[in-house]
């Protein structure tokens, strides 16, 4: 039986694994962050185990007693709980003090060291999830101006250069000018935040970090944030080829077209 672990926290990215695992034949044993996985869960995997985030120990222990070597970690875990670690266990506040930088790369990448030390390789959870990520292109009706074109690059340099800092994966410009990146606070209230400078008409890129690990932390995008951008009255959505996860879209490009929104794929 081909088996491996998740590391699953909230949102629909650990159920969309699960599936798609399924279809091939190989089992989940899923190690489930209480706070934030979906209950559905229960119904994807061959077995699962309710924890809370920080639980270093506990999570390890499951792997290894249900004889799992390769895990894959995805969902929302905000990254807002390392201001508060009151809940996590002495080997996660250990490790996370030995950090000068306590940013989601450097955090995860943390952490998969150490649960290499138990035996236990993270792998890139895309090899489940091919089917949410678009090729390049313009998936919706309307296409990006040679004005919203240059806004593109600009997001994709910036983002570029700062992508060693481990700051964020979201830029919104407008005409040249850099409205709001991304901190700890997402993507969403990113969004919000340059929105407001903008009043409508904002170029939103979002792209992987140039050298980042994608075992984890993938980017994603999905109907949620087209509909935020049609309340914002947004105008171009530029993402990553085989780098960002699209999440329902049929639908994302659906609403996108109603509210005469371009979504790009570039290379």
């Amino acid at each position: 039986m081909k088996k491996i672990g998740l590391i699953a926290g909230g949102g629909k990215l650990p159920l969309l694994l699960s599936k798609e695992a399924n279809k091939n034949g190989t089992k989940i044993f899923a190690a489930a962050i209480s706070e934030y996985a979906s209950p559905q869960l229960k119904n994807e995997v061959e077995e699962i185990k309710w924890l809370r985030v920080g639980e270093f120990e506990q999570i390890a222990g499951f792997f290894k007693s249900c004889g799992i070597s390769l895990v894959a970690m995805i969902g929302v875990v905000p990254q807002s709980l390392l201001l508060n670690r009151a809940d996590f266990d002495d080997r996660i506040n250990s490790l996370l003090s030995q950090l000068e930088i306590k940013q989601t790369e450097s955090v995860l990448g943390a952490i998969a060291s150490e649960l290499s030390r138990e035996g236990i390789e993270l792998i890139d959870s895309r090899k489940y999830l091919s089917a949410f990520l678009p090729q390049p292109g313009v998936l919706t009706k309307r296409k990006p101006t040679e004005r919203e074109l240059k806004d593109i690059e600009l997001g994709r340099k910036i983002l570029r250069e700062i992508s060693p800092l481990d700051i964020g994966q979201t830029i919104l410009i407008k005409n040249g000018i850099i409205l709001s990146i991304e901190a700890i606070e997402g993507t969403d209230s990113c969004i919000h935040r340059g929105a407001i400078l903008a009043k409508s008409g904002a170029v939103i890129v979002k792209m992987s970090k140039s050298r980042q690990d994608m075992r984890f932390d993938i980017p994603v995008v999905g109907a949620k944030t087209l509909t935020l951008m049609r309340k914002v009255k947004a105008a171009i959505l530029a993402i990553e080829k085989e780098k960002v996860i699209v999440l329902d879209k049929e639908k994302a490009v659906k609403i996108a077209n109603e509210a005469g929104i371009s979504i790009v794929v570039y290379e």
